[in-house]
């Protein structure tokens, strides 16, 4: 897992709570592909959903929702995703198209 060169740091990450009240508004909204992306990146930094669900302060469910294409981020959460992405030196979209997308 330590192969994509992205450091994997402890995980809790109060991002919702500490954004400024219009983060939302000001972030963008998700691409349509956002769960393969977010499925992509997760493993390259080696999380588990329930780790990334910890470190974003959502549901283990909630993840995999999103991963599974069930359903897109909000705003909001797409905008931690995004400070989670670059506070851990490894970005969301980055290494997205390196084949790992359907497996």
């Amino acid at each position: 897992m330590g192969t994509g060169g992205c450091a994997v740091a402890p995980v809790l990450l109060p991002a919702l709570e500490t954004m400024a009240p219009d983060a939302a508004r000001k972030a963008t909204s998700p691409p349509a592909d956002a769960g393969r992306i977010i499925r992509v990146w997760r493993r390259r930094i080696g999380l588990t959903q329930e780790g990334l669900a910890q470190a974003l302060s959502v549901t283990f469910s909630t993840v995999s929702r999103w991963e599974n294409g069930h359903v897109r981020p909000s705003k909001l959460a797409w905008k931690a995703l995004e400070q989670l992405a670059q506070e851990r030196g490894c970005p969301l979209e980055g290494n997205s198209s390196n084949g790992e997308g359907g497996v």
